[in-house]
């Protein structure tokens, strides 16, 4: 009898722990997202459509956070000018870092969000899809014309960043990049 009373209680003790390991895991707090600072200092007149692009991928892939900062920060964005009037373009310095250079001019062709969520599309790892790219891609960037306004990166893109974000840490090499410095 006390052997069949030990194993009546050890199937009872194994039951428990199953039915508790189910319920912990609905429990468990949601990984945090890896966060980006941002700077905005030299913005100019793109901040507002970087802060709407800070706020689209961060909807879209909930590994990550972009945070603005008020001072310097790893990542940074700068309005400038050229005697052309385009060339909006990043300098990634690994994953989550460097430089988004926003031109003037290309606002006046361009929606500002649209080339806002572009170029940070460079800053999480994603790279241009060049000539015949279809509109409902951000990664098309200007080689989808000026009527492409959509500001949302497609399934494909956010399953993309949400990918790598997975597999690597802010800072990290991005491929397609020089390996990250100190600078």
């Amino acid at each position: 009898m006390p052997r069949r009373i030990l194993s009546l209680l050890s199937t009872l003790a194994c039951f428990g722990a199953v039915v508790v390991g189910a319920t912990s895991p609905a429990g468990a707090a949601e990984p945090e997202p890896e966060t980006i600072p941002i700077d905005l200092i030299l913005a100019g007149s793109y901040a507002n459509a970087v802060r709407d692009a800070m706020d689209i991928w961060n909807e879209a892939v909930p590994g990550i956070e972009f945070v603005e900062q008020e001072t310097p920060s790893a990542l940074r964005v700068k309005e400038y000018t050229t005697a052309t009037g385009t060339g909006s373009h990043v300098y990634v310095n690994g994953l989550g870092r460097g430089w988004v250079y926003l031109e003037t001019g290309d606002a006046q062709v361009y929606k500002p969000t649209r080339i806002a969520v572009h170029e940070l599309g460079h800053i999480l790892s994603l790279a241009d899809l060049g000539p015949g790219s279809p509109c409902s891609k951000i990664m098309s960037g200007g080689w989808a014309g000026p009527e492409c306004v959509s500001v949302q990166p497609d399934a494909e893109e956010i399953a993309e960043v949400a990918s790598f974000f997975a597999a690597h840490d802010v800072g990290d090499p991005v491929p397609g990049w020089p390996p990250p410095t100190d600078d």
